[in-house]
């Protein structure tokens, strides 16, 4: 009895089975598609060429050159609501008076501590006060738990041209239109290469945070 109601359950299932399909005589089975390489070195995949010395930064296959500028913010809470809409309308008229491309990045920079904490262990080296030693150790704790939790949130402006000359009529027009509300502050070749970095490893640490 046992038996037969396995055979029966069996068959059961068995009848709902899907028949697998077989190729027939002079059929081939589908190649499967073939996945897009990702390219071997970082230089394929990030669009920049090269920086001259005077920090253009050039774009790869020709198309053309770029510079970053740091945009000076401004404490909107401690504004005017005259002094507000003045600086809305002058943004306003800029956007709508340039018609190339702009790209507005913001990022959050760790402080960087490395002047201070080199003074302070100066101080520390040619002190001989045990009282003033404290007070310059507790200082140097202080510096190291900022530039260890502590970060500032910068922004940044591209400006971009299809030549050098385009870069630079377009990079004086901005500094026009913005000087009044959102003044740009010139990078160091340096300070281009952290923001640079910066973007393409938002999880690392900067050269000076290594150590």
């Amino acid at each position: 009895m046992i038996y037969e109601d396995m055979v029966g359950q069996d068959a059961l299932f068995d009848e709902h089975k899907k028949p697998k399909r077989r190729l027939r005589l002079g059929e081939r089975s589908k190649p499967k598609e073939k996945r897009d390489r990702a390219p071997d070195r970082i230089a394929d995949i990030i669009p920049i060429r090269d920086m001259s010395d005077d920090g253009a930064i050039e774009l790869q296959d020709g198309q053309g050159y770029m510079d970053v500028f740091q945009l000076t913010t401004k404490d909107v809470y401690a504004q005017s609501d005259a002094e507000a809409e003045m600086d809305i309308l002058g943004l306003t008229q800029f956007l709508r008076a340039y018609e190339a491309d702009i790209k507005i990045v913001s990022l959050n920079f760790p402080v960087n501590m490395t002047p201070q904490l080199a003074h302070i262990q100066q101080k520390i080296d040619a002190n001989a006060s045990p009282l003033i030693d404290r007070f310059l150790l507790k200082k140097k704790v202080e510096l190291e738990f900022l530039e260890k939790h502590r970060t500032n949130r910068e922004f940044y402006l591209y400006v971009f041209g299809d030549t050098i000359k385009d870069l630079s009529e377009r990079t004086q027009f901005t500094r026009r239109k913005l000087q009044r509300v959102l003044p740009l502050s010139t990078l160091s070749n340096s300070k281009k290469l952290d923001v640079t970095y910066k973007l393409n490893n938002q999880n690392s640490k900067l050269d000076h945070q290594r150590g």
